[in-house]
Protein backbone atom coordinates (compact mmCIF):
# COMPACT_ATOMS: atom_id res chain seq x y z
CA UNK A 1 0.00 0.00 0.00
CA UNK A 2 1.15 3.51 -0.80
CA UNK A 3 -1.54 6.09 -0.14
CA UNK A 4 -1.15 9.86 -0.11
CA UNK A 5 -3.30 11.73 2.37
CA UNK A 6 -3.18 14.63 4.83
CA UNK A 7 -2.82 15.01 8.55
CA UNK A 8 -4.45 17.72 10.62
CA UNK A 9 -1.51 17.40 12.99
CA UNK A 10 1.59 15.26 13.37
CA UNK A 11 3.57 14.92 16.59
CA UNK A 12 6.77 13.00 17.29
CA UNK A 13 6.71 11.09 20.58
CA UNK A 14 10.04 9.87 21.92
CA UNK A 15 10.61 6.91 24.24
CA UNK A 16 8.43 4.64 26.31
CA UNK A 17 7.44 6.92 29.18
CA UNK A 18 5.90 9.51 26.84
CA UNK A 19 4.36 6.87 24.55
CA UNK A 20 2.77 4.81 27.31
CA UNK A 21 1.58 8.02 28.96
CA UNK A 22 -0.05 9.07 25.68
CA UNK A 23 -1.85 5.71 25.50
CA UNK A 24 -2.99 6.14 29.11
CA UNK A 25 -4.45 9.57 28.26
CA UNK A 26 -6.12 8.25 25.10
CA UNK A 27 -7.77 5.38 26.99
CA UNK A 28 -8.83 7.84 29.70
CA UNK A 29 -10.51 10.04 27.08
CA UNK A 30 -12.40 7.08 25.61
CA UNK A 31 -13.37 5.76 29.05
CA UNK A 32 -14.86 9.11 30.03
CA UNK A 33 -16.87 9.45 26.80
CA UNK A 34 -20.51 8.49 26.38
CA UNK A 35 -20.91 5.07 24.74
CA UNK A 36 -21.41 5.27 20.99
CA UNK A 37 -20.77 2.95 18.02
CA UNK A 38 -18.25 5.56 16.84
CA UNK A 39 -16.26 5.57 20.10
CA UNK A 40 -13.79 2.69 20.35
CA UNK A 41 -10.18 1.56 20.77
CA UNK A 42 -8.20 -0.53 18.26
CA UNK A 43 -4.68 -1.87 18.76
CA UNK A 44 -2.40 -3.88 16.48
CA UNK A 45 1.07 -4.92 17.67
CA UNK A 46 3.81 -7.45 17.13
CA UNK A 47 3.81 -8.00 20.90
CA UNK A 48 1.44 -7.00 23.71
CA UNK A 49 2.09 -7.68 27.41
CA UNK A 50 -1.15 -7.44 29.37
CA UNK A 51 0.81 -6.46 32.52
CA UNK A 52 2.56 -3.50 30.86
CA UNK A 53 2.57 -0.46 33.14
CA UNK A 54 0.89 2.70 31.87
CA UNK A 55 2.08 5.45 34.18
CA UNK A 56 0.55 8.90 34.59
CA UNK A 57 1.71 10.12 38.00
CA UNK A 58 0.49 9.39 40.54
CA UNK A 59 -1.42 6.53 38.86
CA UNK A 60 0.25 3.29 37.84
CA UNK A 61 -2.12 0.95 36.06
CA UNK A 62 -1.56 -2.07 33.85
CA UNK A 63 -2.66 -2.15 30.22
CA UNK A 64 -5.12 -4.95 31.00
CA UNK A 65 -6.71 -2.98 33.84
CA UNK A 66 -7.06 0.10 31.67
CA UNK A 67 -8.57 -1.78 28.72
CA UNK A 68 -11.07 -3.52 31.01
CA UNK A 69 -12.03 -0.11 32.44
CA UNK A 70 -12.70 1.15 28.91
CA UNK A 71 -14.93 -1.89 28.26
CA UNK A 72 -16.66 -1.41 31.63
CA UNK A 73 -17.52 2.13 30.51
CA UNK A 74 -19.44 0.67 27.57
CA UNK A 75 -16.88 0.84 24.76
CA UNK A 76 -15.58 -1.68 22.27
CA UNK A 77 -11.88 -2.63 22.43
CA UNK A 78 -10.25 -4.71 19.68
CA UNK A 79 -6.72 -6.14 19.68
CA UNK A 80 -4.65 -7.67 16.89
CA UNK A 81 -1.47 -9.53 17.83
CA UNK A 82 0.99 -11.50 15.75
CA UNK A 83 0.69 -15.28 16.08
CA UNK A 84 3.93 -16.94 14.90
CA UNK A 85 3.44 -19.98 12.69
CA UNK A 86 4.13 -23.41 14.18
CA UNK A 87 7.28 -23.72 12.08
CA UNK A 88 8.61 -20.43 13.45
CA UNK A 89 8.11 -21.63 17.01
CA UNK A 90 9.66 -25.01 16.29
CA UNK A 91 12.75 -23.46 14.71
CA UNK A 92 13.15 -20.82 17.43
CA UNK A 93 12.34 -23.05 20.38
CA UNK A 94 12.94 -21.05 23.55
CA UNK A 95 13.84 -17.97 21.53
CA UNK A 96 12.18 -14.99 19.91
CA UNK A 97 9.14 -16.41 18.12
CA UNK A 98 8.13 -18.74 20.92
CA UNK A 99 8.55 -16.00 23.53
CA UNK A 100 6.38 -13.56 21.59
CA UNK A 101 3.81 -16.29 20.99
CA UNK A 102 3.56 -17.09 24.70
CA UNK A 103 3.28 -13.40 25.63
CA UNK A 104 0.54 -12.69 23.09
CA UNK A 105 -1.36 -15.88 23.87
CA UNK A 106 -1.44 -15.01 27.57
CA UNK A 107 -2.73 -11.52 26.73
CA UNK A 108 -5.43 -13.09 24.55
CA UNK A 109 -6.45 -15.40 27.38
CA UNK A 110 -6.56 -12.55 29.88
CA UNK A 111 -8.53 -10.13 27.72
CA UNK A 112 -10.20 -11.91 24.81
CA UNK A 113 -13.97 -12.21 25.22
CA UNK A 114 -14.14 -9.85 28.19
CA UNK A 115 -17.61 -8.32 28.61
CA UNK A 116 -18.00 -4.98 30.34
CA UNK A 117 -19.48 -5.06 33.83
CA UNK A 118 -23.02 -4.00 34.79
CA UNK A 119 -24.40 -4.64 31.29
CA UNK A 120 -22.38 -1.72 29.95
CA UNK A 121 -22.33 -3.16 26.42
CA UNK A 122 -18.57 -2.86 26.26
CA UNK A 123 -16.32 -5.73 25.20
CA UNK A 124 -12.77 -6.78 24.34
CA UNK A 125 -12.12 -8.89 21.25
CA UNK A 126 -8.83 -10.40 20.11
CA UNK A 127 -7.38 -11.60 16.83
CA UNK A 128 -4.12 -13.55 16.98
CA UNK A 129 -3.14 -13.09 13.37
CA UNK A 130 -1.07 -15.61 11.44
CA UNK A 131 0.98 -13.76 8.83
CA UNK A 132 0.93 -15.67 5.56
CA UNK A 133 4.12 -14.10 4.24
CA UNK A 134 7.31 -15.38 2.72
CA UNK A 135 9.96 -17.32 4.61
CA UNK A 136 8.54 -17.31 8.11
CA UNK A 137 8.30 -13.53 8.28
CA UNK A 138 6.20 -11.69 10.85
CA UNK A 139 3.57 -8.99 10.91
CA UNK A 140 5.53 -6.26 12.63
CA UNK A 141 3.18 -3.26 12.45
CA UNK A 142 2.46 -1.26 15.60
CA UNK A 143 -0.60 0.97 15.77
CA UNK A 144 -3.00 2.49 18.27
CA UNK A 145 -6.33 3.89 17.07
CA UNK A 146 -8.92 5.59 19.21
CA UNK A 147 -12.11 7.24 18.04
CA UNK A 148 -14.34 9.54 20.07
CA UNK A 149 -17.69 10.16 18.38
CA UNK A 150 -16.08 9.47 15.00
CA UNK A 151 -13.04 11.74 15.52
CA UNK A 152 -10.07 9.39 14.94
CA UNK A 153 -6.49 9.53 16.22
CA UNK A 154 -3.59 7.19 15.42
CA UNK A 155 -0.19 6.31 16.85
CA UNK A 156 2.31 4.39 14.72
CA UNK A 157 5.97 3.65 15.26
CA UNK A 158 8.53 1.27 16.69
CA UNK A 159 7.41 0.67 20.28
CA UNK A 160 5.62 -2.54 21.23
CA UNK A 161 3.32 -2.76 24.23
CA UNK A 162 5.92 -4.52 26.34
CA UNK A 163 8.04 -3.68 29.37
CA UNK A 164 11.27 -3.82 27.37
CA UNK A 165 10.43 -0.42 25.87
CA UNK A 166 10.26 1.43 29.19
CA UNK A 167 12.70 4.33 29.33
CA UNK A 168 12.33 8.08 29.79
CA UNK A 169 13.63 10.88 27.57
CA UNK A 170 16.66 11.37 29.82
CA UNK A 171 17.49 7.67 29.27
CA UNK A 172 18.00 6.97 32.93
CA UNK A 173 16.58 3.44 32.62
CA UNK A 174 13.35 2.78 34.50
CA UNK A 175 10.85 -0.02 35.24
CA UNK A 176 13.52 -2.59 34.23
CA UNK A 177 13.17 -1.78 30.55
CA UNK A 178 15.73 -1.54 27.78
CA UNK A 179 18.91 -3.41 27.05
CA UNK A 180 20.94 -4.28 30.13
CA UNK A 181 24.62 -4.86 30.70
CA UNK A 182 27.67 -2.77 29.91
CA UNK A 183 27.62 -0.30 28.27
CA UNK A 184 23.85 0.03 27.75
CA UNK A 185 22.54 0.49 31.29
CA UNK A 186 18.91 -0.60 30.70
CA UNK A 187 18.22 2.07 28.09
CA UNK A 188 16.18 2.08 24.90
CA UNK A 189 15.41 4.94 22.53
CA UNK A 190 12.38 4.74 20.25
CA UNK A 191 10.02 6.93 18.25
CA UNK A 192 6.28 7.08 17.59
CA UNK A 193 4.23 9.42 15.40
CA UNK A 194 0.78 10.69 16.35
CA UNK A 195 -1.46 11.38 13.36
CA UNK A 196 -4.84 13.10 13.38
CA UNK A 197 -7.15 13.81 10.47
CA UNK A 198 -7.51 11.87 7.20
CA UNK A 199 -4.12 10.17 7.66
CA UNK A 200 -5.50 8.36 10.71
CA UNK A 201 -8.32 7.00 8.53
CA UNK A 202 -5.78 5.47 6.14
CA UNK A 203 -4.05 3.77 9.08
CA UNK A 204 -7.42 2.41 10.18
CA UNK A 205 -8.02 1.00 6.68
CA UNK A 206 -4.92 -1.15 7.13
CA UNK A 207 -6.09 -2.20 10.59
CA UNK A 208 -9.50 -3.21 9.19
CA UNK A 209 -7.86 -5.17 6.37
CA UNK A 210 -6.11 -7.25 8.98
CA UNK A 211 -9.13 -7.54 11.30
CA UNK A 212 -11.10 -9.05 8.45
CA UNK A 213 -9.02 -12.20 8.88
CA UNK A 214 -11.19 -13.08 11.87
CA UNK A 215 -13.94 -13.85 9.39
CA UNK A 216 -12.23 -16.30 7.03
CA UNK A 217 -9.40 -18.82 6.84
CA UNK A 218 -7.19 -19.88 3.98
CA UNK A 219 -6.83 -23.49 2.93
CA UNK A 220 -3.06 -23.44 3.53
CA UNK A 221 -2.29 -22.08 6.99
CA UNK A 222 -5.31 -20.24 8.33
CA UNK A 223 -5.36 -16.62 9.46
CA UNK A 224 -6.01 -16.80 13.19
CA UNK A 225 -4.22 -18.45 16.03
CA UNK A 226 -5.29 -19.79 19.44
CA UNK A 227 -6.80 -17.18 21.69
CA UNK A 228 -8.74 -15.43 18.94
CA UNK A 229 -12.17 -14.41 20.24
CA UNK A 230 -14.88 -16.58 18.63
CA UNK A 231 -17.26 -14.90 16.20
CA UNK A 232 -20.87 -15.02 17.32
CA UNK A 233 -22.32 -13.25 14.28
CA UNK A 234 -20.72 -13.77 10.83
CA UNK A 235 -22.24 -10.48 9.59
CA UNK A 236 -20.40 -8.59 12.31
CA UNK A 237 -17.61 -7.34 10.04
CA UNK A 238 -19.97 -5.43 7.78
CA UNK A 239 -21.26 -3.54 10.81
CA UNK A 240 -17.82 -2.58 12.14
CA UNK A 241 -17.58 1.18 12.74
CA UNK A 242 -15.29 2.98 10.33
CA UNK A 243 -14.08 6.53 10.65
CA UNK A 244 -15.06 8.80 7.77
CA UNK A 245 -12.69 11.29 6.20
CA UNK A 246 -15.38 13.95 6.12
CA UNK A 247 -15.65 13.81 9.91
CA UNK A 248 -11.94 14.49 10.46
CA UNK A 249 -10.27 17.91 10.80
CA UNK A 250 -8.37 18.84 7.68
CA UNK A 251 -4.77 19.93 7.66
CA UNK A 252 -1.98 21.02 5.37
CA UNK A 253 0.60 18.38 6.21
CA UNK A 254 0.94 15.94 3.34
CA UNK A 255 1.52 12.37 4.48
CA UNK A 256 2.07 9.11 2.60
CA UNK A 257 1.18 5.91 4.46
CA UNK A 258 3.16 2.98 3.05
CA UNK A 259 3.50 -0.71 3.82
CA UNK A 260 5.64 -3.75 3.27
CA UNK A 261 3.80 -7.03 2.79
CA UNK A 262 4.63 -10.47 1.43
CA UNK A 263 1.20 -11.99 2.12
CA UNK A 264 0.51 -12.47 -1.58
CA UNK A 265 2.35 -15.51 -2.89
CA UNK A 266 2.21 -13.97 -6.35
CA UNK A 267 4.04 -10.79 -5.37
CA UNK A 268 5.06 -8.45 -2.60
CA UNK A 269 4.42 -4.83 -1.63
CA UNK A 270 7.73 -3.07 -0.98
CA UNK A 271 6.43 0.48 -1.05
CA UNK A 272 8.38 1.63 2.02
CA UNK A 273 11.64 0.62 0.38
CA UNK A 274 10.75 2.20 -2.97
CA UNK A 275 9.84 5.51 -1.31
CA UNK A 276 13.08 5.51 0.68
CA UNK A 277 15.05 4.89 -2.52
CA UNK A 278 13.22 7.80 -4.15
CA UNK A 279 14.09 10.11 -1.26
CA UNK A 280 17.76 9.01 -1.26
CA UNK A 281 18.01 9.85 -4.94
CA UNK A 282 16.36 13.26 -4.51
CA UNK A 283 18.13 14.44 -1.34
CA UNK A 284 20.25 17.55 -1.80
CA UNK A 285 21.61 18.51 1.62
CA UNK A 286 21.42 15.63 4.07
CA UNK A 287 20.16 12.09 4.68
CA UNK A 288 19.65 10.74 8.20
CA UNK A 289 18.79 7.21 9.36
CA UNK A 290 18.52 5.80 12.88
CA UNK A 291 17.78 2.22 13.93
CA UNK A 292 19.31 -0.81 15.58
CA UNK A 293 20.20 -2.12 12.14
CA UNK A 294 21.03 -0.51 8.82
CA UNK A 295 21.72 -3.34 6.42
CA UNK A 296 19.20 -3.53 3.59
CA UNK A 297 21.41 -4.09 0.51
CA UNK A 298 19.22 -1.92 -1.69
CA UNK A 299 19.36 1.09 0.66
CA UNK A 300 23.10 0.68 1.18
CA UNK A 301 23.70 0.49 -2.57
CA UNK A 302 21.60 3.60 -3.22
CA UNK A 303 23.44 5.58 -0.55
CA UNK A 304 26.81 4.43 -1.87
CA UNK A 305 25.81 5.54 -5.37
CA UNK A 306 24.90 9.02 -4.07
CA UNK A 307 28.19 9.26 -2.18
CA UNK A 308 30.19 8.38 -5.30
CA UNK A 309 28.35 10.97 -7.43
CA UNK A 310 29.29 14.67 -7.59
CA UNK A 311 28.03 16.93 -4.78
CA UNK A 312 26.75 14.15 -2.50
CA UNK A 313 24.49 14.99 0.46
CA UNK A 314 25.69 14.69 4.04
CA UNK A 315 24.91 11.17 5.31
CA UNK A 316 24.32 10.55 9.04
CA UNK A 317 23.57 7.05 10.35
CA UNK A 318 22.81 6.39 14.02
CA UNK A 319 23.08 2.85 15.38
CA UNK A 320 23.53 1.41 18.88
CA UNK A 321 27.09 1.30 20.16
CA UNK A 322 28.49 -2.15 19.30
CA UNK A 323 29.11 -4.27 22.37
CA UNK A 324 30.77 -7.60 23.05
CA UNK A 325 27.78 -9.46 24.47
CA UNK A 326 25.26 -8.45 21.81
CA UNK A 327 23.24 -11.64 21.20
CA UNK A 328 22.19 -10.46 17.74
CA UNK A 329 24.24 -10.10 14.53
CA UNK A 330 23.32 -6.46 13.98
CA UNK A 331 26.72 -5.02 14.94
CA UNK A 332 28.30 -7.16 12.24
CA UNK A 333 25.79 -6.12 9.60
CA UNK A 334 26.10 -2.45 10.58
CA UNK A 335 29.86 -2.72 10.11
CA UNK A 336 29.46 -4.16 6.61
CA UNK A 337 27.21 -1.23 5.66
CA UNK A 338 29.62 1.23 7.29
CA UNK A 339 32.54 -0.20 5.31
CA UNK A 340 30.68 0.05 2.01
CA UNK A 341 29.57 3.64 2.65
CA UNK A 342 33.01 4.67 3.90
CA UNK A 343 34.68 3.16 0.83
CA UNK A 344 32.27 5.14 -1.35
CA UNK A 345 33.25 8.42 0.31
CA UNK A 346 36.69 8.20 2.00
CA UNK A 347 39.99 9.71 0.84
CA UNK A 348 42.16 6.71 1.71
CA UNK A 349 41.96 3.19 3.13
CA UNK A 350 44.40 1.16 5.21
CA UNK A 351 44.56 -2.64 4.86
CA UNK A 352 47.31 -5.24 5.16
CA UNK A 353 49.56 -2.59 6.60
CA UNK A 354 49.27 -0.36 3.52
CA UNK A 355 47.54 3.00 3.19
CA UNK A 356 46.30 3.79 -0.30
CA UNK A 357 44.84 7.13 -1.41
CA UNK A 358 41.74 6.92 -3.53
CA UNK A 359 42.95 9.59 -5.97
CA UNK A 360 46.03 7.47 -6.73
CA UNK A 361 44.00 4.45 -7.85
CA UNK A 362 42.77 3.48 -11.29
CA UNK A 363 40.34 0.98 -9.70
CA UNK A 364 38.44 1.24 -6.42
CA UNK A 365 35.74 -1.40 -6.05
CA UNK A 366 33.62 -3.26 -3.53
CA UNK A 367 33.14 -6.87 -4.63
CA UNK A 368 29.79 -8.17 -3.44
CA UNK A 369 29.32 -11.88 -2.82
CA UNK A 370 25.65 -11.67 -3.69
CA UNK A 371 24.17 -9.15 -6.12
CA UNK A 372 20.81 -10.63 -7.10
CA UNK A 373 18.77 -8.96 -4.35
CA UNK A 374 16.53 -6.84 -6.54
CA UNK A 375 15.24 -9.53 -8.87
CA UNK A 376 15.40 -12.78 -6.91
CA UNK A 377 14.88 -11.78 -3.29
CA UNK A 378 12.44 -14.50 -2.35
CA UNK A 379 14.66 -17.22 -3.84
CA UNK A 380 18.17 -16.06 -2.94
CA UNK A 381 17.36 -15.34 0.68
CA UNK A 382 16.49 -18.98 1.28
CA UNK A 383 19.01 -20.65 -1.01
CA UNK A 384 22.19 -18.62 -1.40
CA UNK A 385 22.14 -15.98 1.32
CA UNK A 386 25.81 -15.84 2.40
CA UNK A 387 25.47 -13.06 4.97
CA UNK A 388 27.89 -10.93 2.97
CA UNK A 389 30.91 -12.37 4.81
CA UNK A 390 32.68 -12.80 1.48
CA UNK A 391 32.29 -9.15 0.44
CA UNK A 392 35.70 -7.65 -0.27
CA UNK A 393 37.48 -4.53 -1.47
CA UNK A 394 39.96 -4.17 -4.32
CA UNK A 395 41.95 -1.15 -5.45
CA UNK A 396 44.72 -0.71 -8.00
CA UNK A 397 47.24 2.07 -7.28
CA UNK A 398 48.74 3.50 -10.46
CA UNK A 399 52.23 3.00 -9.12
CA UNK A 400 52.00 -0.11 -7.00
CA UNK A 401 50.63 -3.60 -6.49
CA UNK A 402 46.93 -4.32 -6.30
CA UNK A 403 45.44 -4.29 -2.80
CA UNK A 404 42.59 -6.69 -2.08
CA UNK A 405 41.06 -7.86 1.20
CA UNK A 406 37.72 -8.82 2.80
CA UNK A 407 35.77 -5.90 4.24
CA UNK A 408 36.23 -7.47 7.66
CA UNK A 409 40.00 -6.98 7.44
CA UNK A 410 40.10 -3.26 6.60
CA UNK A 411 42.24 -1.48 9.20
CA UNK A 412 41.16 2.12 8.77
CA UNK A 413 39.58 4.90 6.70
CA UNK A 414 40.62 8.49 6.20
CA UNK A 415 37.57 10.69 5.79
CA UNK A 416 34.23 9.46 4.54
CA UNK A 417 30.92 8.58 6.14
CA UNK A 418 30.88 7.98 9.88
CA UNK A 419 28.43 6.04 12.03
CA UNK A 420 27.28 7.46 15.36
CA UNK A 421 25.71 6.26 18.61
CA UNK A 422 23.69 8.12 21.26
CA UNK A 423 25.30 8.18 24.72
CA UNK A 424 24.63 9.66 28.13
CA UNK A 425 27.03 10.76 30.86
CA UNK A 426 25.25 9.89 34.10
CA UNK A 427 27.82 11.15 36.65
CA UNK A 428 31.10 12.96 37.15
CA UNK A 429 33.11 9.75 36.92
CA UNK A 430 32.46 9.77 33.16
CA UNK A 431 30.85 6.35 33.39
CA UNK A 432 29.89 5.32 29.89
CA UNK A 433 26.22 4.69 29.20
CA UNK A 434 25.38 3.98 25.59
CA UNK A 435 21.71 4.29 24.58
CA UNK A 436 20.19 1.37 22.72
CA UNK A 437 18.32 2.48 19.58
CA UNK A 438 15.14 0.68 18.62
CA UNK A 439 13.73 3.59 16.62
CA UNK A 440 13.00 3.37 12.87
CA UNK A 441 13.30 6.96 11.69
CA UNK A 442 14.71 8.70 8.61
CA UNK A 443 15.04 12.34 7.54
CA UNK A 444 15.66 13.90 4.14
CA UNK A 445 16.51 17.62 3.73
CA UNK A 446 13.85 18.78 6.23
CA UNK A 447 11.46 17.90 3.38
CA UNK A 448 10.44 14.38 4.44
CA UNK A 449 10.51 12.54 7.77
CA UNK A 450 9.83 8.81 8.00
CA UNK A 451 8.53 7.20 11.19
CA UNK A 452 7.07 3.72 11.51
CA UNK A 453 7.60 0.06 12.30
CA UNK A 454 9.95 -0.80 9.41
CA UNK A 455 13.58 -1.46 10.30
CA UNK A 456 16.15 -0.59 7.65
CA UNK A 457 16.93 -4.26 7.19
CA UNK A 458 16.43 -6.67 4.35
CA UNK A 459 13.50 -8.49 5.90
CA UNK A 460 11.61 -5.32 6.92
CA UNK A 461 12.00 -3.87 3.45
CA UNK A 462 10.95 -7.06 1.65
CA UNK A 463 9.06 -9.62 3.79
CA UNK A 464 7.60 -8.48 7.09
CA UNK A 465 4.26 -6.73 7.46
CA UNK A 466 5.30 -3.12 8.15
CA UNK A 467 3.71 0.33 8.18
CA UNK A 468 5.48 3.71 8.05
CA UNK A 469 4.43 7.32 7.51
CA UNK A 470 6.30 9.74 5.22
CA UNK A 471 5.60 13.25 6.53
CA UNK A 472 6.28 16.13 4.11
CA UNK A 473 6.93 19.83 4.62
CA UNK A 474 6.84 21.69 7.92
CA UNK A 475 5.91 18.53 9.80
CA UNK A 476 9.19 16.94 8.69
CA UNK A 477 11.18 19.93 9.90
CA UNK A 478 9.47 19.86 13.31
CA UNK A 479 10.20 16.16 13.66
CA UNK A 480 13.88 16.79 12.94
CA UNK A 481 14.04 19.65 15.43
CA UNK A 482 12.37 17.55 18.15
CA UNK A 483 14.72 14.64 17.55
CA UNK A 484 17.88 16.75 17.46
CA UNK A 485 16.93 18.56 20.69
CA UNK A 486 16.56 15.14 22.29
CA UNK A 487 20.21 14.41 21.46
CA UNK A 488 21.35 17.98 22.28
CA UNK A 489 22.42 18.41 18.66
CA UNK A 490 21.90 21.43 16.43
CA UNK A 491 21.57 21.15 12.64
CA UNK A 492 22.64 18.38 10.24
CA UNK A 493 25.51 20.60 9.02
CA UNK A 494 26.77 20.94 12.62
CA UNK A 495 26.21 17.28 13.53
CA UNK A 496 29.81 16.05 13.38
CA UNK A 497 31.07 19.19 15.15
CA UNK A 498 28.56 18.59 17.98
CA UNK A 499 29.44 14.87 18.29
CA UNK A 500 32.09 13.76 20.80
CA UNK A 501 34.95 11.25 20.73
CA UNK A 502 34.53 10.29 24.39
CA UNK A 503 31.55 10.30 26.73
CA UNK A 504 33.71 12.27 29.19
CA UNK A 505 33.43 15.22 26.82
CA UNK A 506 29.73 15.53 27.73
CA UNK A 507 28.40 17.46 30.69
CA UNK A 508 27.10 15.38 33.60
CA UNK A 509 23.59 14.00 33.07
CA UNK A 510 23.76 15.07 29.47
CA UNK A 511 22.77 13.10 26.36
CA UNK A 512 24.89 13.41 23.25
CA UNK A 513 26.24 11.62 20.21
CA UNK A 514 29.47 9.61 19.99
CA UNK A 515 31.52 9.24 16.81
CA UNK A 516 32.10 5.54 16.18
CA UNK A 517 35.55 4.36 15.15
CA UNK A 518 36.51 1.19 13.32
CA UNK A 519 37.73 -0.39 16.54
CA UNK A 520 34.27 -0.09 18.11
CA UNK A 521 32.98 -2.84 15.84
CA UNK A 522 33.24 -6.53 16.62
CA UNK A 523 33.96 -7.91 13.16
CA UNK A 524 33.65 -11.62 13.82
CA UNK A 525 31.27 -13.43 11.49
CA UNK A 526 28.12 -13.99 13.59
CA UNK A 527 28.20 -17.76 13.21
CA UNK A 528 31.17 -17.72 15.59
CA UNK A 529 28.83 -16.34 18.25
CA UNK A 530 25.66 -18.25 17.47
CA UNK A 531 25.05 -20.14 14.21
CA UNK A 532 21.27 -19.87 14.64
CA UNK A 533 21.32 -16.14 13.98
CA UNK A 534 23.31 -16.54 10.78
CA UNK A 535 20.32 -18.33 9.29
CA UNK A 536 17.63 -16.44 11.16
CA UNK A 537 18.41 -12.78 10.53
CA UNK A 538 16.62 -12.32 7.23
CA UNK A 539 13.68 -14.53 8.07
CA UNK A 540 13.01 -14.48 11.80
CA UNK A 541 13.57 -11.00 13.22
Amino acid sequence: MKKQTQAATTRLILDGEAFFGTIHDALDAVEQSEPSPDTYVRLAFWEIEHELLLVRAPEEVTLAEKLRAVADAGHRVQLIMWCPARLDIRVQKGQLSENVYNTNLETARQLGGYVGQDDSGGSIEVLMEIYNGWNGSSVHQKMVLWSIQGRLHALIGGINLAGFYWDNEAHEGCFEGGMGGVPLGDTVHDSVLQLDGPAAVVVEEEWLRRWKKRYYTTQLTGNQGPGTTPISDPTDYERQPRARVRDQPRGREDVVIATTSSESYLGRATDIQSLLVERIRRARDYIYFEGFIFSDPTLVAELAARLRAPNPPLVIIMVPMPYEENPFPFDYLNYISFAKLALASCDAVTAKGRTVARQDCSRWKVNESLNAWSTLRSVTSTVTNRWMEKDSFTCQPRNGAELSCPLLQIEGFQGGVRLYSPVRRPDSRSEETAIYIHSKLALFDDDVAVVGSANFSYRSMVYDGELSAFVHGDGARRIRETLFRHYNMRTPAQWDADAVDDVGDLRVRRTGVLRLELEHFDRRIPSVKDPAYKWANHTFF
